[in-house]
């Protein structure tokens, strides 16, 4: 266990000092937790994590995933993997007590997340896309199918997926092509389509792996107002609840892939012998209505997913610059001298803290979000202005966890890389696949660039600004809380700024697509979501700074919160002042792209 992968403090602090995440007790979902179940969960999965997670997850890329035979086989180490998933009830960590689940907050799911992404994170998608399949199938699948199958997936008995992707139809959902026939007399359909893409979509792992499936019911309306929902499984059960017969869906290939070696994305053809029954979930053509439970959720923890990676990253760059030796000081010209340590020079430092800025920042935004969601659900039928409040903020920062902390984080591990020189590109040394596994994650739950016409398009004029008028408020709350300690008033007043600037921009925006130039106003769509996210990144690590100013200032003598307060002035002095530059471009129009003529490429 002496490699770190994750800052434990940094964690507690967020849940303990910044959130107060104990208070979700006061809920009666939570009641039966405290800080001490929260931190025996933790150190848990901490432990886990390092003694099991973390010794495979460069075997699992080695040896990769094989299809042989029709038969999917997972890397050896995997199976160990997964009864300790399995076996530790961190399938159903969130979920009801009536499904097998523990009722953790979600906050507490994320940061225990947090230590097996960055400890394996190709693994932990086998379990993730279990957790969030069941309890998508959990919401709205008839109490029979709950019961024949959802509950298995809890216990980690059956594994599930989330087939969207086709071939032909890769965000464009609308055009999807598979088909579900209904049966005279029967209660299910016969599906038939291709499904691209899709993670963890055949092992050997379970003895079954449940499908939630998105298809077209014969006759239903056209694009996205005809898609339904159909549980389809591997396998039938028979009357007794034991495994029957196959049910066709037939494993066409196993994706060769840039980097996830250990994970099973398939390509799986459902009804080649048309013979593969789904059992609809839910109404007919609400299907993607149900599915963006789960494709929000998928989307949070990609977010995750990047920044575990990343803080992995960091702490083996940290490691690694403490140990190499190379060459001496600037101004020593003795070359007999000992060489030191290249976490001496300024450039390796700052690349240091450049990763520990994005990392904290990035964390610390997916634990309020977490935070958000928990209150949210604690609220639900008792106060319903906290509910709303709560959601709406949610659903605003989503596009921003799932596509500036992937961009992010991607950054942040070339950085990794580059602080290993030579050593860092090859395969000896993890980073090097981190990098590559890192990647996907701005492509994969809807691209970044979607991401952000979603936060432009969509999020900000919802209920007519309501959402981001309610976040606006909560950031005005903490610039002047910070505003009024002497040390934070220059940081405050620079993200008061920068807010104002980004509320100037949005202004502005709005006025475009009030004309009615709809493309004109997407195309700043991706430059608008970096400088909202790095106003809102600004936000979360100054009510940081706020805590840790004030331990400092009560005599704490814990060196963290004076890195803290450090970690965050760099964010918003080297990083933040970016946004003035961006919002300058976006107020100019600078549109070129839009004017380019194709045949100029």
């Amino acid at each position: 266990m002496s490699q770190p992968l994750v800052n434990r403090r940094d964690i507690d602090f967020n849940l303990y000092e910044v959130l107060d995440t104990e208070s979700l007790s006061q809920y009666t979902y939570y009641e039966d937790h405290s800080k001490e179940t929260f931190s025996l969960a933790l150190d848990t999965a901490y432990q886990v994590a390092h003694e099991v997670m973390w010794p495979e997850y460069q075997k699992m890329d080695h040896e990769g995933v094989t299809l042989e035979n029709g038969t999917t086989t997972v890397p050896k180490g995997m199976h160990d993997i997964w009864k300790a998933l399995k076996d530790g009830g961190w399938i159903a960590l969130p979920n009801s007590y009536e499904v097998g689940g523990q009722q953790f907050p979600m906050t507490l799911q994320l940061a225990t997340a947090l230590m097996f992404n960055a400890a394996n994170t190709a693994a932990t998608m086998y379990a993730g896309l279990t957790t969030g399949a069941a309890h998508l199938l959990e919401s709205f699948a008839s109490e029979e199918l709950v019961e024949k199958y959802v509950l298995k997936m809890f216990s980690g008995e059956y594994a599930g997926t989330m087939a969207l992707t086709e071939p032909q139809a890769g965000t464009s959902l609308s055009d999807i092509k598979t088909s579900a026939t209904p049966v005279d007399g029967e209660d299910y359909h016969i599906i038939r389509g291709t499904k691209r893409f899709i993670s963890s979509g055949d092992h050997d792992l379970t003895d079954n792996i449940i499908h939630p499936v998105l298809a077209k019911i014969e006759g239903s309306p056209a694009g996205v107002k005809g898609i339904s929902l159909f549980l389809v499984p591997k396998h039938r059960l028979n009357d007794d609840g034991s495994i029957g017969e196959f049910n066709d869906v037939q494993t066409g290939g196993i994706e060769h892939k840039l980097g996830l070696k250990g994970q099973a994305t398939a390509e799986l053809k459902f009804g080649e012998k048309d013979e593969c029954r789904g059992w609809l979930v839910g109404n007919p053509n609400q299907g993607l209505n149900y599915m963006f439970q789960m494709m929000n959720g998928a989307r949070l923890h990609t977010g995750l997913q990047a920044i575990s990676q990343a803080s992995a990253a960091y702490h083996c760059a940290v490691q690694y610059t403490k140990e190499r030796e190379q060459g001496r000081e600037v101004t020593n010209r003795d070359p007999e001298s000992p060489q030191i340590a290249i976490i001496k020079y300024p450039e390796i430092r700052r690349m240091l803290l450049t990763q520990k800025a994005y990392i904290e920042g990035s964390l610390a935004l997916l634990m309020y979000c977490g935070m958000q969601s928990d209150i949210a659900r604690g609220t639900e039928g008792v106060d319903d202005d906290a509910h709303h409040t709560a959601l709406g903020i949610l659903e605003l920062l989503t596009p921003v966890c799932k596509a500036y902390v992937s961009d992010v984080a991607c950054e942040s591990i070339s950085i990794s890389l580059q602080c290993y020189g030579g050593a860092g590109y090859i395969e000896e040394f993890p980073v090097a696949q981190m990098f590559r596994d890192s990647r996907v994650f701005p492509i994969y739950e809807g691209t970044n660039q979607i991401q952000a016409m979603d936060l432009l398009g969509r999020k900000i004029p919802a209920k007519a600004g309501a959402n981001v008028q309610s976040l606006m408020v909560e950031i005005g709350k903490t610039i002047a809380e910070a505003a009024a300690q002497d040390d934070l008033k220059d940081l405050a007043d620079k993200v008061q700024k920068a807010m104002e600037t980004l509320a100037e921009t949005t202004l502005h925006l709005g006025g475009v697509g009030m004309k009615g130039d709809v493309d004109r106003y997407l195309s700043q769509a991706a430059p608008y979501l970096t400088a909202f996210s790095q106003v809102v990144i600004a936000w979360r690590l100054l009510a940081q700074a706020i805590v840790a100013n004030q331990k400092v200032h009560e005599g704490s003598d814990d060196s963290f919160y004076l890195s803290k307060l450090a970690t965050v002035k760099y964010y918003i002095n080297a990083i933040l002042p970016t946004t003035f530059t961006i919002c300058d471009g976006i107020k100019n129009e600078a549109d070129t792209a839009i004017d380019f003529e194709e045949s100029w490429f």
